[in-house]
């Protein structure tokens, strides 16, 4: 495989939307193995300009392009180099096609390092060339110049076939099997591997492939109570947190933080007390480990389990890799008894063995579904988790997982072959002997409608991010339906083609029967029903379609009256009271009689199942898939009905997608406040909910009411950084109101002079998306011909690679929106200004916030202004994230002085100086306080 002789190639352009973009360097090395064997590489004069960020990212220096010679005059010689050698390159389609633009074409054998670092290095964190460099010890110091570049992915191409060679051989033939489904260009690259490797066989064993469970620990008995009921000792609890215990004999240089010794003392007594506890604990008192120490001790002593649960992966993450292990640390140095951890998910992100062998064994593979097993095949014999966070599914693979994770439709439980290896009750054996169990809220609340179903039982809870709570709960609880969902459903049951039946529930069962001797008096009663179901079945379908036409030709009725396009239609008494409503009904009637029909049949057909699988055990698939269709045609009856007819406790509304055609039917709960004390709060000894936002001008009022937490202890804590040194606040008072005329050339201007005043260094948040596009085409020109780069979310790459370029790059302003507003952490100068463009409140008609607005008196002051406060607390707290930092914050929004409420938004913020005055002060008051050293501005 090592003789052949490749050429590896790379560009560097203006961007990377051909057609418009340029190349502006070009490189290839011819190589064998290891070893270089010669080079070319060219600058490229573009016609265009280049961006300062590429500038940034390449080094390259335009007046050394200007300088370059055209494409056309280096293409010919750049031919020459290549040759008809076999081409390798990392993401090498980009390449291609922006040579290809330029006249050049290829016939002979193309490469991926890309494609092949996802087969052959899953679990690995990041795919980009640099990283993957990093992580086997490729030396890279010139990244994104193409020379160096193209040099590493020859290295990186001879690593990785290296190691295609230590795959045994019964992997590699079953690699080269599932290639030729599809013709994958790679699987030249394996064939020879596979020959290579026949050659040496004498030498090896021939083994099967191996199996998940050699990877596997063995499981931990179930935790038990201890019998141990004494209270936590608070004194030994703050002594934890001091200098020489044990927190700072593991830490060197540690300080300790009077609020985080205050909270971890709280969150004892809760614990000793049975009683719940609220607390909002400012950025920097180290909360996570506030709340783990002491739930940790109490779990060990007691052998009772904590589940805590939180809102974002990050922080799931942070919390499993991170803290718990530093704490699992310190506890052994300190003589305390060990604990066990485990993260547990949601059955859809655990690899299901059963259906993993099964689409392996499927004929008819589409082409992402063979990438996926291919990526699945080498991940096995490695992954001890099953996690699809593990594995780099791109694109169209993500939907192939969906063929092969565990799911509620398919999965027999116990009664599976592979249920010892099972990845998902493997993880839920792990919570089962844990006495921390670390969740997302959207799993919590996903066990409260299953009826804990899905957790492991506990008494004792721990929510942080708590004020994304109610949210969760809302999205969670939620009921959607759609007409691809109840064909789906129908199809399940029988699914004619032509003449012929080619699937579905109701064609196999009469097979099965007959493999079974015909199932006696069982098989025909289920026999009956089948025959009963089958007219049914037919004028349902009917149905569906005459339910979804008129519900769409309503809400296209309805817009085109109404002017101005939603896709969403809140169903108020107003509207059904409509006559076109009154039609929709009386069809929707007529099909929700037929899914009564259906379900009725499938209840008998699931009793007869169920006594013929207790004598043969041959049924455990069937019966399955029988229970979770009985329950969907009971589901989509009773919670469609409440859409379509009206239920005083849920939010209902109609989304209609124009450009898919498609219309979804959505109920959410009113309110999640009874839910979650009766189901949540009310069921555990303890319950400690955490968060950075949890008040309104220091009342935890609003949050305790929208999450139903009645009573309980209450702690405010600040946060250790001294916020009147470091940060001022600075309000405008000369600019239009965001609806009025002029406000957003206002802001683009405003950005423009703070980013000039500041070097950067800037993040700005928006409330909307056609804002913050509006703004970047307005700003970029401009700040980039001072040197300045301009990034923005959805345009520029991903949350991640944006706050990672904001650290490497300071010189840059950062617009970002929704997500933006939580979880950006930026430390140090690269973060000196944050600009707040807009108070975040919620669209006004967004069916959620207009019927929860109803419940108010004065929905605005009561509803809106705290939801927009806690939003806002959250945007105000990505400036300051240690004691070191120091910056401005800016909201371009002179509500907060012209408007009664203002003054709340800034009560609800740490202690903080707040100044006012005209916008054209506002550089120059940046750029004092920037180079300030030591005090005010």
């Amino acid at each position: 495989m090592n003789n052949r002789i490749y050429v590896a190639i790379d560009v560097e352009t203006t961007g990377l939307q051909s057609g418009l973009d340029e190349i502006i360097e070009v490189a290839a090395v011819t190589f064998r193995g290891r070893e270089i064997l010669d080079r070319f590489e060219r600058l490229v004069r573009p016609r265009q300009s280049v961006p300062l960020k590429i500038t940034r990212l390449t080094g390259i220096d335009p007046a050394a392009l200007a300088k370059a010679p055209r494409f056309n005059e280096i293409g010919a010689e750049l031919a020459r180099f290549i040759g008809n050698r076999p081409i390798v390159g990392h993401s090498i389609s980009f390449d291609l096609t922006m040579l290809r633009a330029q006249g050049m074409n290829f016939n002979q054998p193309v490469y991926d390092t890309f494609d092949l670092a996802t087969l052959l290095l899953p679990q690995a964190t990041s795919y980009k060339l640099s990283a993957l460099a990093a992580r086997l010890g490729i030396p890279h110091p010139d990244a994104h110049r193409a020379l160096n570049d193209a040099e590493v992915t020859a290295q990186l191409f001879a690593e990785l076939t290296e190691r295609m060679l230590q795959l045994d051989l019964a992997t590699l033939g079953e690699m080269v099997r599932l290639m030729g489904k599809i013709g994958l260009p790679l699987r030249d690259l394996f064939e020879e591997a596979l020959r290579q490797k026949a050659r040496n066989a004498f030498h090896e064993p021939i083994a099967a492939p191996p199996e998940p469970a050699e990877a596997l620990a063995p499981d931990l008995p179930p935790l038990r109570p201890t019998g141990d009921a004494r209270p936590l000792d608070l004194e030994a609890i703050g002594a934890f947190f001091s200098p020489d215990g044990p927190f700072g004999r593991t830490f060197s240089g540690y300080e300790p933080r009077p609020p985080q010794v205050e909270m971890a003392r709280a969150v004892a007594q809760a614990f000793n007390q049975s009683e719940p506890l609220i607390v909002e604990a400012g950025t920097g008192t180290g909360k996570s480990m506030a709340y783990l120490a002491p739930a940790t001790m109490y779990a060990v002593q007691r052998g009772e389990r904590v589940v805590i649960s939180t809102n974002t992966i990050n922080l799931q993450d942070q919390l499993y890799n991170k803290d718990i292990p530093d704490l699992q640390r310190i506890f052994a140095a300190a003589g305390l008894p060990p604990f066990r951890a485990a993260l547990l998910k949601g059955r859809s992100n655990y690899l299901c063995l059963k259906r993993y062998h099964e689409l392996r064994r499927s004929e008819n593979l589409a082409i992402e579904e063979v990438r996926a097993l291919l990526k699945i095949q080498l991940w096995l014999p490695t992954t001890t988790s099953g996690d699809r966070t593990e594995l780099p599914l791109v694109d169209r693979e993500q939907a192939a997982w969906n063929k092969v994770n565990v799911s509620v439709e398919t999965c027999t439980g116990a009664r599976c072959p592979h249920f010892r290896e099972c990845y998902f009750f493997r993880a839920r054996r792990a919570a089962e002997a844990a006495h921390v169990v670390v969740v997302n809220h959207a799993l919590l609340i996903a066990d409260l409608a299953a009826a804990s179903q899905v957790l492991p039982p506990y008494d004792h809870l721990v929510i942080d991010e708590a004020h994304n709570l109610e949210d969760v709960a809302t999205d969670q609880l939620s009921f959607n339906l759609d007409q691809a969902g109840l064909l789906k459903f129908l199809d399940d049951l029988f699914q004619t083609g032509g003449a012929q039946v080619v699937s579905g529930l109701l064609s196999e069962l009469p097979v099965v029967l007959t493999e079974l001797g015909g199932g006696g008096a069982a098989g025909e009663r289920i026999a009956a029903a089948i025959e009963r179901m089958r007219p049914t079945l037919i004028r349902a379908r009917t149905a569906v379609y005459e339910c979804f036409n008129l519900l769409t030709r309503f809400v296209q009725l309805d817009t085109e009256a109404g002017g101005q396009y939603d896709p969403r239609l809140r169903l108020t008494k107003g509207v059904r009271q409509r006559p076109e409503w009154q039609e929709i009904e009386r069809a929707w009637q007529n099909l929700s009689d037929m899914l009564a029909a259906i379900g009725n049949e499938l209840a008998v057909i699931e009793e007869q199942v169920r006594e013929l699988n207790e004598a043969s055990g041959e049924l455990d698939d069937v019966l399955v898939r029988t229970e979770v269709l009985r329950r969907f045609a009971t589901d989509a009856r009773v919670r469609s009905g409440h859409v379509i007819f009206g239920d005083d406790d849920s939010i209902c509304w109609l989304t209609y997608d124009r450009q898919r055609d498609t219309l979804t039917l959505t109920a959410a709960p009113l309110s999640v406040a009874e839910i979650l004390q009766s189901q949540l709060f009310t069921q555990k000894q303890t319950s400690i909910l955490a968060s950075a936002t949890l008040s309104i001008a220091g009342d935890f009022a609003f949050v305790k009411s929208r999450i139903g937490l009645a009573e309980g202890q209450e702690l405010m804590l600040d946060s250790p950084f001294d916020y009147e040194q470091q940060a001022l606040v600075y309000i405008p008072n000369d600019i239009p109101e965001p609806n009025q005329r002029g406000y957003q050339q206002m802001i683009e201007q405003a950005i423009i002079d703070l980013a000039l005043a500041s070097g950067g260094r800037m993040l700005a948040l928006f409330t909307a998306s056609n804002a913050l596009r509006q703004t970047y085409t307005a700003i970029q020109e401009t700040l980039e011909d001072h040197g300045i780069g301009v990034m923005a979310q959805g345009i520029d790459g991903s949350r991640r690679a944006l706050v990672d370029r904001l650290k490497e790059f300071p010189r840059s302003v950062l617009l970002g929106t929704n997500s933006f507003w939580e979880g950006v952490d930026v430390v140090g100068d690269a973060l000196s200004v944050l600009v707040i463009t807009k108070l975040p409140f919620a669209v006004p008609t967004d069916p959620i916030v207009a019927a929860r607005s109803e419940q108010f008196a004065d929905p605005f002051s009561e509803y809106s202004v705290p939801q927009s406060i806690l939003r806002f607390k959250q945007g105000f707290g990505r400036l300051i994230r240690s004691r070191d930092d120091r910056g401005i914050v800016v909201v371009l929004d002179r509500r907060l002085l012209t408007k009664k409420y203002g003054q709340q938004f800034l009560d609800s913020l740490p202690h903080t100086r707040v100044r006012t005055g005209p916008l054209a002060n506002l550089p120059g008051l940046v750029a004092r306080f920037l180079q300030a050293k030591n005090g005010g501005a």
